[in-house]
């Protein structure tokens, strides 16, 4: 999609940009300007442009020489946006669940998707689409009572005053004149797009190419906050925009920033690309929202469209299991705020927003009852979101820990959402002793289990943090072998995050069944793992407790990070 900046680089740059907000506006006025887009929690994020027509990168595919910029440029000549129906794409959008969208009015390519009167490309006059696609989306939004959000490239690479090209080729290097010829120009598209269409949210992008005074970043700010004061900016203007924006990843650790949205694809690509069939299956993705919300952040889920504005139908099948599950747990979902400390419970938990409810999100059919600890609060009642079979819950009298047992005709086929109702603001006490020995001391009391488990995995210590494994985990003792605990039957596979270590082998412990996992989101240029998905059958699952063994090629190394190195695309 983008080129992007190291996070050591984004960590820099969100320092100036809290101390230009605190210059402008306190805390307490950003947070109210911010609060539809820290409860909104779903986005879509639409990349619609020439590139779909060859089913192509955008505008990298010429920047990294895969194709020259004429034969890239060609394909002007294919974009008719026939079937473009906005109103359509709407609806998609919303009975997803989706209170925003946005959608890409211009990349790296320079063609803009409006009908712009600066001398560049747009598709009303340079394809035989004719018409203005900015305006219908933006209408279509505003309808269905959802924000606008307008994604802009600050660099174009086919303007002829635009310095960059390609990656081994420039137009010049240092020629004021024409720097400046650029910078008005862009401000200039900046200025219709404010003009016309007002938007809510500018999600900029580029930006890693100049510094803030060359973008004149401070001077655009201002000049796109005089047309509408409750403006939104991601964070890529150089300092001077309100959130992160992580890309293809969750954030291992939850970001320190409280406003942030991930960005991710369906497949591996931003833009249509007819051969591209490796789509994240819609358990993956939902897990992967029900991780944003339970940090505190977003998701903006991406769509390709077809050249002719055809959404294409795996994308299609993603949006209505997506509609099938927020609609069921729209109270877990928005206006929450993210959930227990590590520590407390295994998986993602949110809160909401007046701190009397916890929401828990289990991923499995339990086969013990679900513990959470260090609840100091009175409860008032614990329920499943969405259905009318009432949980079975007590709390220890010495510990104070929570149980709750989930009636399978309770548990959703993909993600049970478990609320705690509190009598007041959710309050917590520390906690000492880990979830992992409960656990695991809770299966060493089985003779069978033991016997079965234990001198097959030897001596172990503690395992990994939850925010790697959202369950218990040993390691052996040279940290080689990494045992994942699996309480009941899972309804997808087992997720490993952050793990740098190659995996040599997985087996079942017990029973030898080798397993197997695929590696999601890994990009070849940058050092950040994917997520290891590993399926696990119901064949090879113990009913007390299934321990599954993962052998590394060395002593597990782990990344913690907010989030990825996106470099290129």
């Amino acid at each position: 999609m983008t080129q992007k900046i190291n996070i050591l680089m984004l960590l820099c740059l969100l320092l100036p940009l809290s101390g230009y907000t605190q210059n402008k506006e306190s805390e307490a006025e950003k947070a109210e300007r911010m609060e539809w887009f820290k409860d909104a929690k779903l986005g879509i994020f639409v990349h619609y442009g020439i590139y779909s027509v060859n089913g192509i990168d955008e505008s990298w595919s010429f920047f990294n020489g895969y194709i020259s910029h004429e034969d890239y440029m060609n394909q002007l000549n294919g974009f008719t946006a026939s079937d473009y129906d906005a109103d359509h794409w709407m609806r998609l959008f919303k009975d997803a669940g989706a209170r925003y969208a946005v959608l890409t009015t211009k990349h790296h390519d320079g063609v803009a998707l409006w009908n712009s009167k600066t001398n560049h490309y747009n598709v009303v006059e340079d394809t035989p689409a004719e018409r203005d696609l900015v305006d219908p989306f933006v209408k279509a939004l505003r309808k269905n009572d959802m924000k606008v959000g307008l994604y802009y490239s600050l660099i174009d690479w086919s303007y002829p005053d635009y310095p960059a090209f390609t990656r081994d080729s420039v137009r010049y290097s240092d020629y004021p004149e024409r720097w400046r010829s650029f910078t008005d120009f862009y401000f200039d598209q900046m200025e219709e797009l404010s003009s016309r269409f007002n938007p809510d949210l500018y999600w900029f992008d580029g930006d890693w190419e100049h510094n803030a005074e060359e973008w004149k970043a401070k001077q655009l700010r201002e000049k796109l906050f005089s047309y509408n004061d409750g403006l939104i900016i991601n964070s890529r203007l150089q300092g001077y925009g309100d959130y992160m924006t992580p890309e293809q990843g969750v954030p291992v650790a939850t970001p320190q920033s409280p406003y942030w949205e991930l960005c991710l694809t369906m497949n591996n690509s931003w833009g249509y690309q007819h051969n591209d069939h490796n789509y994240k299956t819609p358990y993956q993705l939902l897990w992967t929202f029900v991780d944003c919300i339970s940090k505190g952040g977003n998701l903006l889920l991406d769509v390709g469209p077809m050249q002719d504005g055809t959404i294409p139908e795996p994308q299609v099948k993603i949006l209505k299991a997506f509609s099938r599950w927020t609609k069921k747990h729209e109270e877990a979902i928005y206006g929450t705020r993210k959930g227990l400390p590590e520590g407390h419970f295994f998986g993602p938990s949110a809160v909401s927003k007046d701190g009397k409810t916890l929401f828990l999100y289990v991923d499995r059919n339990p086969g013990t009852p679900l513990r959470i600890k260090g609840i100091a609060s009175d409860i008032s009642d614990v329920r499943i979101v969405g259905s009318n079979t009432a949980p079975e819950y007590y709390r220890e009298k010495e510990s104070g820990t929570l149980r709750v047992e989930i009636p399978e005709e309770g548990l959703d086929p993909d993600i049970t959402v478990v609320a705690v109702d509190l009598e007041k603001e959710l309050s917590l006490e520390p906690v000492e002793k880990s979830l992992n020995g409960d656990f695991v001391n809770y299966l060493k009391e089985d003779a069978r289990w033991r016997e079965k488990h234990l001198p097959l995995m030897g001596e172990t210590q503690e395992g990994i943090s939850t925010l790697h494994y959202a369950g218990p985990s040993l390691l052996s003792k040279d940290k080689q072998i990494l045992y994942l605990m699996v309480d009941g039957k899972p309804n997808g596979p087992l997720v490993l995050k952050g793990l740098k270590n190659k995996i040599n082998r997985i087996w079942v412990v017990g029973n030898a069944t080798k397993l197997y996992h695929q590696i999601v989101g890994k990009l070849y240029w940058s050092s950040v793992p994917g997520i290891a998905y590993i399926d696990v059958p119901e064949s090879v699952l113990d009913p007390k407790g299934t321990v599954i063994a993962v052998l590394l090629d060395g002593p597990v190394s782990l990344y913690s990070e907010e989030g990825h190195v996106i470099e290129s695309n």
